[in-house]
């Protein structure tokens, strides 16, 4: 029994002993510090707002289009008998495209032309009796003079005479009718052939050998391209700026150029539906390498804004519409809401936000944040084109 309460009492001691050094370790591990994370800073480079003349450059968009183009169909109905020309072919004003079969009109043309030799004969046969009735008039006309013949075989003459005359009048004018029937004939005829209106490049050839063609469908299409033009619609403070002979930029990325247009037509009036004023530029394309259909960048000088504020326009960045710089204070990116303007190239107009001289944070801007730890590695100094 003794024994058993001794061993109560020694395990007691030992639980207590195992108490405190676990409270002495929990003291001494308090008791002790970590040491500090030195904070990281972003390396950044600055630049510094700087006042600067701005030109105002209207960039606006526009479909190029032939300088002509021409929609050819034939005058009259019937099959086709042959295509002369494809697609991408040079033509000639006046060259043939096609042709209708025009056996028909062919044989109109023929009854046409034999009708005018018919007319001619009977106006030369119409003049030989008015020839004939002058002679025996002449010769009545003595004899009644002489008194050989009588009134009556006169007057006979002269009516005869009279009659020849008018005879040939008429035969005249059935001349004139039959030559005009052949000429309705000869261009009814010539309708079968249908030509090229203007010199250019075949565009569309919509029918084939054999097939029926007619004035309601486009046959071949041509267009010419040695000029081109660009319609685009521009607002009312850009038009003002805008008259013919004005030279502009046109740039054509499909081609990686840049070429020189110039405006032949500023609309007098607004566009009900868009408000804005169409204007057409016109651009020499001798060496044909600009197509219908490519975009056109038309680069529109207008005016210039002085003495404002510019920084590059990398040193924005815009969320919701909303744009800002970050500034650099006491070791720290702060960001600063601006208000931008115009672009011009790599520089931009802030209307507000920001005054001359002041620094902004240019490289590593879009990895900041408001209040971060940064440190300048370059400044770029004054803002520049």
């Amino acid at each position: 029994m003794i024994m058993r309460k001794k061993g109560i009492v020694e395990v007691k001691r030992l639980t207590g002993l195992i108490m405190l050094c676990f409270i002495g370790l929990m003291i001494t591990g308090c008791n002790q510090q970590t040491p500090p994370k030195e904070e990281v800073l972003l390396p950044v480079e600055i630049t510094k707002a700087q006042v600067a003349d701005l030109p105002h450059t209207v960039i606006t968009s526009g479909e190029i289009m032939a300088g002509a183009e021409v929609a050819v169909a034939p005058k009259v109905s019937g099959r086709v008998a042959a295509v002369y020309v494809k697609v991408g072919d040079p033509v000639s004003r006046g060259q043939v495209l096609f042709e209708l079969e025009a056996t028909e009109a062919g044989n109109a043309k023929t009854l046409a032309a034999a009708g005018v030799g018919v007319a001619r004969a009977g106006l030369s046969k119409a003049e030989q009796a008015v020839a004939d009735a002058q002679l025996n008039y002449n010769r009545q006309k003595a004899l009644f003079e002489a008194q050989a013949v009588s009134k009556a075989q006169f007057e006979q003459a002269e009516s005869g005479l009279s009659n020849a005359l008018i005879g040939k009048e008429l035969a005249r004018e059935q001349l004139v009718q039959a030559e005009a029937a052949l000429e309705n004939a000869i261009e009814s005829y010539n309708n079968f052939t249908v030509t090229s209106p203007l010199t250019g490049v075949v565009a569309t050839v919509n029918l084939e050998h054999g097939e029926l063609a007619g004035p309601q469908a486009t046959a071949v299409t041509v267009v010419q391209l040695e000029t081109v033009k660009i319609k685009v619609h521009m607002a009312e403070n850009v038009v003002v700026f805008m008259r013919p002979g004005v030279e502009v930029s046109v740039g054509i990325n499909s081609l990686h150029k840049t070429v020189t247009g110039t405006v032949v037509s500023v609309a007098p009036k607004a566009d009900p539906a868009t408000r804005a004023f169409p204007v057409e530029i016109q651009v020499n394309n001798e060496q044909g390498d600009i197509k219908a259909g490519m975009v056109a960048d038309i680069h529109l000088d207008a005016g210039m804004s002085q003495g404002v504020v510019v920084l590059p326009v990398d040193a924005l960045r815009e969320r919701e519409g909303q744009y800002s710089v970050f500034g650099v204070e006491d070791g720290k990116a702060k960001e600063i809401q601006i208000k931008k303007g115009i672009s011009a190239g790599k520089l931009v107009e802030i209307t507000a936000g920001l005054q001359e001289g002041q620094a902004v944070i240019v490289g590593g801007n879009h990895l900041v944040t408001d209040g971060q730890m940064v440190e300048v590695v370059n400044d770029q100094g004054v803002a520049s084109h």
